[in-house]
């Protein structure tokens, strides 16, 4: 464990030396997901000028839930999109070879070896977000800020694991463009309360765990979350992790490599 991650703070060192050689990028692609972060959180304000909630979801329960999802999603981007982006490259080019040869696990190598600080201004601003509205409205107590905190870890690494599984046909389909991005549709459903869901809420909470992405972190801080609950995200994340892990290995056997 401790080698992992003395190689991955490396692998973030060179990544923040990389980023520091082209400042105004930086600076731009910060500002450009802030904005939109604030656009989508905006677009409430005039929604619920209208209505006074959204299936029992009152206008600052939304913000709530909007932030923790752009912070999850946020943290996903700068720890695995920029992976993901070159996966299905790395596998078609033939560049896996080198991966599957180096004395670590290739998983954790295509999943965390670039590390974006593109998203430092929404990821800090999203905390910003959640912090005022929580001592502003909700004032949850220290267990539930703690219960908070373990679900957002579950909720970054069921992201994590869903995404990842569905990159892996690529060792069938080959050349597929834009497949890094075909989890992002059914994702972007956890930026709405899984309640509106109607009778796809079970589905979205056990079979598919959606709601534990956003809408159940969120209702940690402002209400009482069944413990049981709680204890099936864990499962959930956990079991996900390893599935995507088996997953890996036996796509590996399909592999042709840059030789075949």
């Amino acid at each position: 464990m401790r080698r992992y991650l003395k190689l991955y703070l490396s692998f973030v060192k060179n990544c923040l030396i990389r980023e520091m050689e082209f400042r105004a990028h930086f600076f731009i692609e910060n500002i450009i997901s802030l904005i939109w972060a604030i656009v989508v959180m905006l677009l409430y304000f005039f929604i619920f000028k209208q209505v006074n909630t959204i299936s029992g979801w009152t206008l600052n329960q939304m913000l709530l839930l909007t932030a923790v999802y752009f912070l999850v999603d946020r943290i996903f981007d700068s720890l695995f999109e920029i992976n993901f982006d070159n996966f299905v490259e790395l596998v078609n080019s033939g560049e896996l070879d080198l991966v599957l040869t180096k004395p670590l696990s290739a998983q954790f190598f295509v999943s965390l070896r670039r590390f974006s600080l593109a998203m430092v201004f929404s990821n800090l601003s999203m905390i910003g977000v959640i912090i005022y509205l929580c001592r502003r409205w909700f004032l949850p107590s220290f267990s539930q800020i703690g219960l908070f905190l373990i679900l957002l870890v579950c909720s970054v690494v069921i992201t994590y694991s869903l995404w990842f599984i569905t990159l892996l046909p690529v060792f069938w389909w080959g050349r597929v463009e834009n497949l890094q991005h075909l989890f992002r549709p059914l994702h972007q459903v956890c930026r709405v309360p899984i309640d509106v869901t109607g009778k796809l809420k079970l589905m979205f909470t056990f079979v598919l765990p959606l709601a534990f992405v956003a809408t159940i972190p969120a209702q940690s801080l402002f209400s009482r979350l069944n413990f049981w609950l709680v204890l099936y995200a864990v499962f959930a994340a956990i079991f996900l992790l390893w599935l995507s892990g088996r997953l890996w290995r036996f796509c590996l056997k399909f592999y042709t490599s840059a030789s075949s």
